[in-house]
C-alpha cells in the first residue's frame, strides 16, 4: 500500500480515536419516538470489529475503464472505496426483527486526483431477503450483482442519506419491482434537500436500523430522520401508464405486512466510505404493568366473540359443546385479537362444520380460510377440543373413490384449522381432529402447490406465524390432507409434551381401487408429480401418506425446540431442515413415510427414537448441510413396508449415532448411506442399484454435487451402511456391515451389542 493511503488511514484511527469513539464501556442505542413505548435495549447479539471479512458477502458491480475499487478489513475499520460503481457488502447472518442495527461511518474528503469519487450516498438494506430463496438467493452474485437495480425485486426495507449526489435522504420499503415491472412500495422522501440530513466530508456518522414488529426507524447521529408503524399514513410511490407518481396509503399488515427477518447490507455507489463498530443488539417488549385481569364467565360464542376482543382477562367458559353456525366476523370462525388473555376451556368442544368451513373459503378476497385466528399477543388457550364434522356420519374414511366426488367433504379452497400471528401465545392441553381435504387417500402422487395434476383443497391443523410461541401438551389428530403443527415465520418456537397423529394407507389398496370416477383409476394407477416420476406406475407392497408433515419447519422459522413429542403415521415426522436452528430431544417418531427427522445446520437431534417401517427415519437434505449432532435409537420395525433406506445422509461434518435396545422381531436389514447422488426417492435397499423403472431418472438427476464429507458415523445396529462414490474423509464405526465405495474414508467394524 502507498504512503499516502498509510498516512490517511492512521488520520482516520487517530480521528476515530480523538472522536471519543474507543471507550472501555460502549453506548448502547437511542430509544427515540414510539420506541419509548414500545421496547428497551437488551443484550449485544452480534459485533464486528473487521479483523477481516470472513462474516461479509461483497458484491461490487463490475466497470471496465474505471479507477480500480477496493473493499477491505484494515486496523479495525471496514475501508471501501468504489470508483464510478455500486457496492453492497452483506452481513452473511441473518437477522431478525426486534433488534436494532448500529455502526460509525466516515466519509473522507477526497484525495486530489481521485475520479469517481464524492461524499455522499450511506445507503442501508436491512431485514433484506430474495423472494424466491430466502436463505441464500441475495448471495447469487448473477442476479444481485452491485449495480443497485438489480435489488428492485428483493424484499426488504432501505435508508439513505446523501443519495442523489448528497441530496436526498429517504426510506424506502421493498421490493420495488416484481416480475421487471414496477410495483407500488412505501418511499419515505420529505428530508430531500435539507441540508441537515446530507453527508459531511470528514465527519463521523453513527447510524441506527430499528425494527421492532411494525415499527421501523431510521436514526442517524441521535436524530430520528424516518419512522413509521400501523396505522400511520405513508408516502408511497405508484406506477400507472408507464409514469411514477407519489401518493399516500395506510401502512398496516395487509397491504405491507413487516419484515421477521432477514440480511443487512452497507450500500454505496460512487464514493468512498470507512465503516467501524458494527453491533446489533436485541430489543425486548415493555410489557405493561401488570393489571389486575378481570374474571369473566362465558356460555355462548356471542359472548367469547366479545370478550375475545378485549384484554386482561381470565375467562372461563362454561363446559359444553359449541357449533360454530356462522362465520363470525368473515375472517375466521373465532378471532382472539385481545392481548394479556387466559382462556378456560376446559371440558368446552367446539365443532365446526365441513360445511361452514366452505362458506368461509367462498369469501371474495381470501385464497383460504381459518377456523381460529390468534392475533392478539400473551394470549393463553388452555384446554378445548377443536373437531371438524361432516355433513353426515364420516367418523373414518374408508372409501377414499366415492369420498373425493363429494365437494361437500372438504373445503372449497385451502384451509388452516388454528393460525397464530400473536406473540407469546400459549396453547396447552388442546386438542384438534382436522377433517375435510381433497385429493385425500393419494398422498403426494398428484401433487402439494403449484403444478398439482388436480385442484387442491388442503386443510391443515396449526399454523405458526408469530413469535416465542409455545405448544405444551396439544394432540394433534389428521384426518385430511395437511401439515399438523408448522411455522412459517417466528422465532423462539417451542413444541412439547404434545401428540401428532395421522394416517396411511398400503399401496396394493390403492392399486384395487375400482370405484367410478375415482383418482387412481382416472390416473390409470401412475404417479402424476412431481415431473421427474411422472408415468410411473404406483409400486406394489409401499406405504401412502394421507396427511403432511408432523412438526414442519418452513423458510422464514428462527429458531425452534421440540422436546418430549411423539409424531405418528405422518408423511414427514419431525421436519425442521428449513428453521434457522432446530433442537430435537427425547421425541418419537414412528411409522412415517417420507422421513422421521430432519434439522438445519447446527441442529441438535437429542435422545430421540423411531424407527423406518414406511420411510428413512434420517434424512440430510443437502451437501450444504453441516455440523449437525444426531443420536436416534433405532427402534424395529417388522411390519415395515418399502424399499427405503434407514437413513440418507449428505453434508459435512456431521456427528450421528444410531444406538439400538435389543432389535426384537424379524425386520430388513436397511442400509445407512452416507453421500448419496440423488433424491431419497431413488434410493433403494439394495443401493447404489437403482429401483425398478428408475434407471434413466436417476442418471439425468444425479448430479455431481451430491456427496458426503467429514461425517462421524457411529453405527450400534445391524443395519448396513454404504458409503457412497462421491464422499470421503469421513469416519465410520458399525456393528453392521459396511460397503464403501468412495475414498479416504476410515472405517472399523463394531462387536454386535
Amino acid at each position: 500500500m502507498n504512503k499516502t493511503l498509510d498516512n490517511w488511514m492512521l488520520r482516520v484511527v487517530l480521528l476515530l480515536m480523538l472522536g471519543g469513539v474507543v471507550q472501555a464501556i460502549e453506548e448502547k442505542p437511542l430509544v427515540l419516538g414510539r420506541g419509548t413505548e414500545r421496547f428497551e435495549v437488551g443484550r449485544l447479539l452480534e459485533k464486528d470489529d473487521f479483523k477481516n471479512l470472513d462474516r461479509w458477502e461483497v458484491q461490487l458491480q463490475e466497470k471496465e475503464g474505471e479507477p480500480a475499487a477496493r473493499v477491505e478489513a484494515r486496523e479495525g475499520v471496514l475501508d471501501c472505496l468504489v470508483p464510478n460503481r455500486g457496492c453492497t457488502v452483506w452481513f452473511k447472518k441473518k437477522l431478525k426483527t426486534r433488534q436494532v442495527i448500529t455502526y460509525e461511518v466516515l466519509c473522507p474528503v477526497p484525495e486530489k486526483g481521485m475520479l469517481g469519487v464524492e461524499v455522499k450516498d450511506v445507503n442501508n438494506f436491512w431485514l433484506a431477503s430474495d423472494p424466491e430463496d430466502p436463505r441464500n438467493g441475495l448471495f447469487d452474485s448473477s442476479r444481485y450483482t452491485g449495480d443497485f437495480g438489480t435489488y428492485d425485486k428483493m424484499s426488504g426495507y432501505y435508508a439513505s442519506t446523501g443519495g442523489r449526489r448528497n441530496k436526498s435522504t429517504r426510506m424506502r420499503r421493498y421490493p420495488r419491482d416484481r416480475k421487471a415491472r414496477p410495483i407500488e412500495h412505501i418511499a419515505l422522501k420529505d428530508r430531500d434537500n435539507k441540508k441537515e440530513f446530507m453527508v459531511l466530508p470528514g465527519k463521523v456518522m453513527k447510524v441506527q436500523l430499528v425494527a421492532f414488529d411494525d415499527l421501523v426507524q431510521y436514526i442517524v447521529d441521535g436524530v430520528l430522520v424516518y419512522e413509521m408503524a400501523f396505522g400511520d399514513e405513508v408516502a408511497v410511490e405508484k406506477y400507472g401508464r408507464g409514469q411514477l407518481r407519489d401518493g399516500f396509503d395506510d401502512y398496516d399488515e395487509k397491504e405491507f405486512p413487516f419484515y421477521r427477518e432477514g440480511y443487512f447490507g452497507f450500500r454505496m455507489v460512487g464514493t468512498h466510505h470507512v465503516y467501524s463498530k458494527f453491533r446489533v443488539h436485541e430489543l425486548r417488549e415493555i410489557v405493561p404493568k401488570e393489571r389486575e385481569r378481570v374474571e369473566v364467565t362465558v356460555s355462548s360464542l356471542k359472548e367469547l366473540r366479545k370478550v375475545a376482543e378485549g384484554s386482561y382477562q381470565n375467562v372461563r367458559m362454561k363446559p359444553g359443546t359449541y357449533v360454530l353456525d356462522a362465520l363470525g366476523q368473515g375472517e375466521a370462525g373465532l378471532i382472539f385479537q385481545g392481548s394479556y388473555n387466559v382462556f378456560d376451556l376446559e371440558g368446552v368442544t367446539f365443532e365446526l362444520p365441513l360445511s361452514i368451513l366452505s362458506k368461509m373459503t367462498q369469501v371474495k378476497g381470501r385464497k383460504g380460510a381459518r377456523g381460529y385466528l390468534i392475533s392478539g399477543n400473551h394470549v393463553t388457550l388452555r384446554g378445548g377440543s377443536f373437531v371438524n364434522t361432516y355433513p353426515y356420519k364420516l367418523e373414518e374414511v374408508i372409501d377414499y373413490g366415492t369420498y373425493n366426488q363429494n365437494q361437500n367433504n372438504y373445503p372449497v379452497r385451502t384451509a388452516v384449522e388454528m393460525t397464530v400471528t400473536g406473540d407469546d401465545v400459549l396453547l396447552e392441553k388442546c386438542e384438534m381432529t382436522v377433517r375435510g381435504s381433497s385429493p385425500y387417500g393419494y398422498g403426494n402422487m398428484y401433487g402439494i402447490g403449484a403444478g398439482a395434476a388436480i385442484p387442491l383443497h388442503k386443510h391443515s391443523g396449526i399454523l405458526i406465524h408469530g413469535n416465542r410461541a409455545v405448544l405444551d401438551g396439544c394432540q394433534v389428530k389428521m384426518e385430511a390432507f395437511g401439515h399438523a403443527i408448522f411455522v412459517q415465520h417466528g422465532t423462539d418456537i417451542v413444541v412439547k409434551n404434545c401428540y401428532v397423529e395421522g394416517g396411511v394407507r398400503p399401496s396394493n389398496d390403492f392399486l384395487r381401487e375400482q370405484a367410478k370416477g375415482s383418482l387412481a383409476r382416472k390416473f390409470n394407477y401412475e404417479i402424476q408429480w412431481p415431473q421427474e416420476v411422472k408415468g410411473l406406475r404406483v409400486p406394489e407392497n409401499h406405504m401412502i401418506n394421507l396427511v403432511e408433515d408432523g412438526i414442519r419447519a418452513y423458510r422464514g422459522a428462527g429458531r425452534m425446540t421440540v422436546e418430549n413429542c411423539k409424531v405418528v403415521r405422518m408423511r414427514g415426522g419431525i421436519k425442521l431442515y428449513l428453521a434457522d436452528e432446530a433442537e430435537v430431544r427425547n421425541c418419537e417418531v414412528l411409522d412415517c413415510v417420507v422421513q422421521g427427522y430432519s434439522v438445519p445446520n447446527r441442529g441438535v437431534i437429542e435422545d430421540c427414537r423411531g424407527n423406518a417401517a414406511y420411510g428413512p427415519l434420517l434424512y440430510i437434505h443437502m451437501d450444504s448441510n453441516h455440523s449437525q449432532r444426531i443420536e436416534i435409537e433405532v427402534l424395529p420395525a417388522p411390519h415395515g413396508l418399502g424399499d427405503h433406506p434407514l437413513a440418507a445422509i449428505r453434508g459435512r461434518d456431521h456427528d450421528i449415532t444410531f444406538t439400538v435396545d435389543g432389535e426384537k422381531g424379524a425386520q430388513l436389514k436397511r442400509p445407512i448411506i452416507v453421500g448419496y447422488p440423488m433424491r431419497f426417492d431413488y434410493l433403494s435397499i439394495d443401493y447404489p442399484e437403482v429401483p425398478v423403472g428408475m434407471a434413466e431418472l436417476y442418471d439425468k438427476f444425479a448430479p455431481e454435487r451430491y456427496k458426503a464429507e467429514g461425517v462421524e458415523l457411529t453405527n450400534e445396529s445391524q443395519h448396513p451402511v454404504v458409503i457412497g462414490e462421491l464422499s470421503k474423509k469421513n469416519r465410520v464405526e458399525s456393528a453392521g456391515a459396511v460397503r464403501n465405495l468412495g475414498r479416504e474414508n476410515r472405517v472399523r467394524q463394531l462387536e454386535e451389542k
